[in-house]
Protein backbone atom coordinates (compact mmCIF):
# COMPACT_ATOMS: atom_id res chain seq x y z
CA UNK A 1 0.00 0.00 0.00
CA UNK A 2 1.25 3.85 -0.46
CA UNK A 3 0.46 5.27 2.64
CA UNK A 4 3.30 3.17 4.30
CA UNK A 5 5.65 5.02 7.12
CA UNK A 6 8.55 4.23 4.77
CA UNK A 7 7.09 6.22 2.12
CA UNK A 8 5.80 9.12 4.40
CA UNK A 9 9.17 9.24 5.39
CA UNK A 10 10.71 9.27 1.84
CA UNK A 11 7.79 11.83 0.28
CA UNK A 12 8.66 14.18 3.76
CA UNK A 13 12.73 14.08 3.06
CA UNK A 14 11.64 15.42 -0.29
CA UNK A 15 9.10 18.15 0.56
CA UNK A 16 10.80 19.72 3.47
CA UNK A 17 11.36 22.46 1.62
CA UNK A 18 7.73 23.14 -0.15
CA UNK A 19 5.26 25.80 1.62
CA UNK A 20 2.35 25.12 3.67
CA UNK A 21 -0.25 24.63 0.85
CA UNK A 22 1.91 22.33 -0.76
CA UNK A 23 2.69 20.36 2.51
CA UNK A 24 -1.41 20.80 3.02
CA UNK A 25 -1.97 19.04 -0.40
CA UNK A 26 -0.06 16.16 0.07
CA UNK A 27 -2.16 15.04 2.91
CA UNK A 28 -5.59 15.78 1.41
CA UNK A 29 -5.71 14.96 -2.14
CA UNK A 30 -4.22 11.47 -2.30
CA UNK A 31 -3.34 9.72 -5.33
CA UNK A 32 -6.44 7.40 -4.90
CA UNK A 33 -5.51 5.91 -8.96
CA UNK A 34 -4.73 2.37 -7.18
CA UNK A 35 -8.73 1.91 -6.28
CA UNK A 36 -9.97 3.64 -9.55
CA UNK A 37 -8.16 0.82 -11.64
CA UNK A 38 -9.54 -1.93 -9.34
CA UNK A 39 -13.25 -0.45 -10.27
CA UNK A 40 -12.13 -0.61 -14.07
CA UNK A 41 -10.99 -3.82 -13.29
CA UNK A 42 -14.05 -5.50 -11.57
CA UNK A 43 -16.16 -3.40 -13.90
CA UNK A 44 -19.06 -1.11 -13.63
CA UNK A 45 -21.98 -1.45 -11.67
CA UNK A 46 -24.22 -2.62 -14.52
CA UNK A 47 -22.33 -5.38 -15.48
CA UNK A 48 -21.47 -6.70 -11.88
CA UNK A 49 -25.90 -6.30 -11.68
CA UNK A 50 -25.57 -8.55 -14.84
CA UNK A 51 -23.23 -10.69 -13.23
CA UNK A 52 -24.94 -11.44 -10.12
CA UNK A 53 -22.05 -9.84 -7.74
CA UNK A 54 -24.20 -7.45 -6.93
CA UNK A 55 -27.84 -6.47 -6.32
CA UNK A 56 -28.28 -2.28 -7.62
CA UNK A 57 -26.01 0.13 -8.17
CA UNK A 58 -26.95 3.60 -6.74
CA UNK A 59 -25.51 6.75 -5.65
CA UNK A 60 -26.57 9.55 -3.68
CA UNK A 61 -25.65 13.47 -3.32
CA UNK A 62 -24.21 14.37 -0.28
CA UNK A 63 -25.53 18.10 1.78
CA UNK A 64 -22.02 19.98 0.09
CA UNK A 65 -23.17 18.29 -3.48
CA UNK A 66 -20.91 15.67 -3.64
CA UNK A 67 -22.01 12.31 -5.27
CA UNK A 68 -21.11 9.34 -3.24
CA UNK A 69 -21.29 5.90 -5.60
CA UNK A 70 -22.07 2.53 -3.74
CA UNK A 71 -22.97 -0.79 -4.49
CA UNK A 72 -25.78 -2.72 -3.04
CA UNK A 73 -26.13 -6.35 -2.22
CA UNK A 74 -29.47 -7.14 -1.37
CA UNK A 75 -29.83 -10.21 1.92
CA UNK A 76 -30.30 -13.91 0.65
CA UNK A 77 -32.30 -16.88 1.97
CA UNK A 78 -30.71 -20.04 3.37
CA UNK A 79 -29.93 -21.16 -0.59
CA UNK A 80 -27.94 -18.10 -0.78
CA UNK A 81 -29.92 -17.40 -4.64
CA UNK A 82 -33.19 -16.22 -3.73
CA UNK A 83 -34.07 -12.62 -1.10
CA UNK A 84 -34.38 -13.21 2.49
CA UNK A 85 -37.57 -12.52 3.78
CA UNK A 86 -36.60 -10.54 7.49
CA UNK A 87 -33.06 -9.28 6.37
CA UNK A 88 -30.97 -9.23 9.75
CA UNK A 89 -30.02 -5.94 9.35
CA UNK A 90 -27.51 -3.77 7.00
CA UNK A 91 -23.64 -3.90 6.95
CA UNK A 92 -21.85 -0.90 5.31
CA UNK A 93 -18.17 -1.73 4.42
CA UNK A 94 -15.56 1.19 3.95
CA UNK A 95 -12.56 0.66 2.47
CA UNK A 96 -9.02 1.80 3.38
CA UNK A 97 -7.15 5.26 1.92
CA UNK A 98 -6.04 5.26 -1.75
CA UNK A 99 -8.33 2.25 -2.47
CA UNK A 100 -12.26 1.82 -3.41
CA UNK A 101 -15.03 -0.27 -3.16
CA UNK A 102 -13.77 -2.67 -5.63
CA UNK A 103 -10.53 -3.32 -3.39
CA UNK A 104 -9.83 -6.71 -1.53
CA UNK A 105 -11.65 -8.21 0.73
CA UNK A 106 -14.75 -6.02 0.41
CA UNK A 107 -16.39 -7.21 -2.55
CA UNK A 108 -16.24 -10.83 -1.09
CA UNK A 109 -16.81 -9.85 2.46
CA UNK A 110 -20.05 -8.40 1.23
CA UNK A 111 -21.25 -11.44 -0.54
CA UNK A 112 -20.64 -13.82 2.23
CA UNK A 113 -22.35 -10.85 4.82
CA UNK A 114 -25.35 -11.02 2.19
CA UNK A 115 -25.74 -15.27 2.08
CA UNK A 116 -25.74 -14.55 5.99
CA UNK A 117 -28.78 -12.97 6.03
CA UNK A 118 -27.72 -9.10 6.21
CA UNK A 119 -27.99 -6.27 3.30
CA UNK A 120 -24.63 -4.56 2.49
CA UNK A 121 -24.15 -1.50 1.22
CA UNK A 122 -20.11 -0.81 -0.39
CA UNK A 123 -19.37 2.66 -1.01
CA UNK A 124 -16.62 4.51 -2.53
CA UNK A 125 -15.53 7.33 -0.18
CA UNK A 126 -15.48 10.88 -1.26
CA UNK A 127 -12.72 11.41 -3.40
CA UNK A 128 -11.94 7.86 -3.89
CA UNK A 129 -13.33 5.66 -6.92
CA UNK A 130 -16.53 6.47 -8.36
CA UNK A 131 -17.41 9.32 -6.06
CA UNK A 132 -16.96 12.90 -6.79
CA UNK A 133 -15.26 15.30 -4.19
CA UNK A 134 -11.41 16.19 -4.87
CA UNK A 135 -10.29 16.34 -1.15
CA UNK A 136 -9.81 13.34 1.78
CA UNK A 137 -10.80 14.61 5.22
CA UNK A 138 -10.87 11.89 7.74
CA UNK A 139 -13.80 11.35 8.51
CA UNK A 140 -14.81 15.12 9.33
CA UNK A 141 -17.29 15.11 6.19
CA UNK A 142 -16.66 11.34 5.24
CA UNK A 143 -19.48 10.09 8.16
CA UNK A 144 -22.23 12.69 6.90
CA UNK A 145 -21.57 11.32 3.49
CA UNK A 146 -22.13 7.80 4.96
CA UNK A 147 -25.29 8.85 6.80
CA UNK A 148 -26.44 10.49 3.84
CA UNK A 149 -26.22 7.36 1.69
CA UNK A 150 -27.73 5.09 4.75
CA UNK A 151 -30.86 7.50 4.50
CA UNK A 152 -31.57 7.65 1.07
CA UNK A 153 -31.35 3.85 0.93
CA UNK A 154 -33.36 3.21 3.81
CA UNK A 155 -35.96 5.44 2.55
CA UNK A 156 -36.29 3.98 -0.54
CA UNK A 157 -36.72 0.54 0.96
CA UNK A 158 -34.06 -1.05 -0.77
CA UNK A 159 -32.09 -1.66 3.42
CA UNK A 160 -33.11 -2.25 6.75
CA UNK A 161 -32.09 -1.60 9.77
CA UNK A 162 -30.64 -1.83 12.55
CA UNK A 163 -27.18 -0.61 10.72
CA UNK A 164 -23.87 -1.95 11.40
CA UNK A 165 -20.30 -0.93 9.64
CA UNK A 166 -16.81 -2.49 9.36
CA UNK A 167 -13.83 -0.94 7.59
CA UNK A 168 -9.98 -0.77 7.52
CA UNK A 169 -7.58 2.45 8.27
CA UNK A 170 -9.57 5.57 6.63
CA UNK A 171 -12.89 3.00 6.73
CA UNK A 172 -12.05 2.29 10.06
CA UNK A 173 -11.68 5.43 11.79
CA UNK A 174 -15.01 7.11 9.12
CA UNK A 175 -17.30 3.84 10.89
CA UNK A 176 -16.01 5.25 14.19
CA UNK A 177 -17.10 8.84 13.81
CA UNK A 178 -19.89 7.29 11.43
CA UNK A 179 -21.51 5.75 14.44
CA UNK A 180 -21.38 8.32 16.72
CA UNK A 181 -23.85 10.34 14.70
CA UNK A 182 -25.54 7.94 14.21
CA UNK A 183 -27.85 5.79 16.75
CA UNK A 184 -29.20 3.23 14.20
CA UNK A 185 -25.31 1.76 14.14
CA UNK A 186 -25.60 -0.65 16.54
CA UNK A 187 -22.12 -2.28 15.91
CA UNK A 188 -18.60 -1.12 14.46
CA UNK A 189 -15.67 -3.29 13.35
CA UNK A 190 -12.55 -1.12 12.90
CA UNK A 191 -9.41 -2.14 11.53
CA UNK A 192 -6.28 -0.61 11.98
CA UNK A 193 -7.48 2.69 12.79
CA UNK A 194 -6.24 6.09 13.33
CA UNK A 195 -6.57 7.89 16.18
CA UNK A 196 -7.06 11.38 14.95
CA UNK A 197 -6.41 13.25 11.72
CA UNK A 198 -3.44 15.12 13.46
CA UNK A 199 -1.63 12.09 14.41
CA UNK A 200 -1.87 10.43 11.08
CA UNK A 201 -0.82 13.64 9.15
CA UNK A 202 2.21 14.34 11.83
CA UNK A 203 3.58 11.12 10.53
CA UNK A 204 3.09 11.29 7.16
CA UNK A 205 4.97 14.81 7.32
CA UNK A 206 7.08 13.82 9.88
CA UNK A 207 10.09 15.28 8.37
CA UNK A 208 8.62 18.47 9.15
CA UNK A 209 9.34 21.16 12.32
CA UNK A 210 6.80 21.55 14.28
CA UNK A 211 6.37 25.14 13.09
CA UNK A 212 5.91 23.76 9.77
CA UNK A 213 4.26 21.01 10.67
CA UNK A 214 1.70 22.86 12.11
CA UNK A 215 1.25 25.76 9.24
CA UNK A 216 0.61 22.40 6.59
CA UNK A 217 -1.91 21.10 9.42
CA UNK A 218 -4.28 24.03 9.13
CA UNK A 219 -3.57 24.66 5.70
CA UNK A 220 -4.80 21.53 4.98
CA UNK A 221 -8.73 22.31 6.70
CA UNK A 222 -8.33 25.53 4.61
CA UNK A 223 -7.66 23.50 1.12
CA UNK A 224 -10.08 20.99 1.74
CA UNK A 225 -12.63 23.16 3.74
CA UNK A 226 -13.14 21.11 7.21
CA UNK A 227 -12.46 21.51 10.60
CA UNK A 228 -8.81 19.46 11.02
CA UNK A 229 -9.68 18.45 14.67
CA UNK A 230 -12.77 17.48 14.21
CA UNK A 231 -11.94 14.40 12.14
CA UNK A 232 -11.03 12.61 15.88
CA UNK A 233 -11.66 9.04 16.11
CA UNK A 234 -10.86 9.18 19.88
CA UNK A 235 -13.66 11.99 20.63
CA UNK A 236 -15.99 10.18 18.50
CA UNK A 237 -15.18 6.59 20.43
CA UNK A 238 -16.56 8.79 23.75
CA UNK A 239 -19.58 8.92 22.32
CA UNK A 240 -20.38 5.67 20.65
CA UNK A 241 -22.14 3.32 22.84
CA UNK A 242 -22.92 0.61 20.62
CA UNK A 243 -20.41 -2.61 20.21
CA UNK A 244 -17.15 -1.96 18.78
CA UNK A 245 -13.81 -4.54 18.20
CA UNK A 246 -10.85 -3.08 17.68
CA UNK A 247 -8.01 -4.86 15.22
CA UNK A 248 -5.43 -4.29 14.77
CA UNK A 249 -1.56 -5.33 13.02
CA UNK A 250 -2.51 -7.41 9.80
CA UNK A 251 -3.53 -4.64 7.35
CA UNK A 252 -1.69 -1.89 7.79
CA UNK A 253 1.36 -1.40 10.00
CA UNK A 254 1.87 1.92 9.11
CA UNK A 255 -0.56 2.97 12.33
CA UNK A 256 1.25 2.41 15.47
CA UNK A 257 -1.31 -0.03 18.06
CA UNK A 258 -1.09 2.57 20.63
CA UNK A 259 -3.89 4.18 18.00
CA UNK A 260 -6.21 1.75 18.49
CA UNK A 261 -5.58 1.12 22.23
CA UNK A 262 -6.17 4.94 22.63
CA UNK A 263 -9.38 4.74 20.88
CA UNK A 264 -10.48 1.41 22.81
CA UNK A 265 -9.64 3.19 26.09
CA UNK A 266 -12.12 5.84 25.09
CA UNK A 267 -14.89 3.88 23.54
CA UNK A 268 -18.35 4.26 25.67
CA UNK A 269 -19.72 1.05 24.72
CA UNK A 270 -18.85 -2.97 24.75
CA UNK A 271 -15.91 -3.01 23.67
CA UNK A 272 -12.48 -5.57 22.69
CA UNK A 273 -9.20 -5.27 21.24
CA UNK A 274 -7.62 -7.78 19.41
CA UNK A 275 -3.78 -6.52 18.48
CA UNK A 276 -2.17 -9.26 15.82
CA UNK A 277 1.75 -9.46 15.54
CA UNK A 278 3.18 -10.04 12.17
CA UNK A 279 4.19 -13.64 11.18
CA UNK A 280 1.82 -16.72 10.79
CA UNK A 281 -0.85 -16.13 12.75
CA UNK A 282 -0.94 -12.57 10.54
CA UNK A 283 -0.78 -14.51 7.00
CA UNK A 284 -2.83 -17.48 8.31
CA UNK A 285 -5.83 -14.30 8.70
CA UNK A 286 -5.07 -12.74 4.87
CA UNK A 287 -5.65 -16.10 4.06
CA UNK A 288 -9.17 -16.57 5.46
CA UNK A 289 -9.84 -12.72 5.20
CA UNK A 290 -13.06 -12.46 4.07
CA UNK A 291 -14.57 -15.18 6.24
CA UNK A 292 -12.49 -14.04 8.68
CA UNK A 293 -14.22 -10.25 8.77
CA UNK A 294 -18.06 -11.88 7.69
CA UNK A 295 -17.79 -13.99 11.13
CA UNK A 296 -16.65 -11.25 13.24
CA UNK A 297 -19.04 -8.85 11.93
CA UNK A 298 -21.52 -11.26 12.63
CA UNK A 299 -20.55 -11.93 16.21
CA UNK A 300 -20.30 -7.90 16.74
CA UNK A 301 -24.07 -7.93 15.34
CA UNK A 302 -25.17 -10.64 17.27
CA UNK A 303 -23.60 -10.00 20.60
CA UNK A 304 -21.32 -13.33 20.91
CA UNK A 305 -18.26 -11.35 20.81
CA UNK A 306 -17.51 -8.41 23.09
CA UNK A 307 -17.08 -8.14 26.80
CA UNK A 308 -18.39 -5.05 28.89
CA UNK A 309 -16.45 -2.43 29.70
CA UNK A 310 -15.28 -3.53 32.84
CA UNK A 311 -15.45 0.02 34.52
Amino acid sequence: MRSTHLLALAATVLICGCGAEQNAKLLVKRNTTPGKLRQDLEGTGDQLVKQGKIDLHRSCRTPDGVVIDAWVIRAKDPTGSNPAEKPLGTVMGLHRLEESKASWPFLGTGQRLAKMGYDVVLPDLRAHGRSGGEYVTYGAKEKYDVKALIDALLAEGEIHEPIYAFGVTLGAATAIQYAAIDPRCKGVLAMTPYKDFRSWARRELLMLSEQDFEKAFVASGRLADFDPEEASVIEAARKVTAPMFLVHGMIDLSVPSDHSQGIYDAAAGPKKLQLVTPGPEQFALFAVMEDWIADKMNMVATGGLLEEQSE
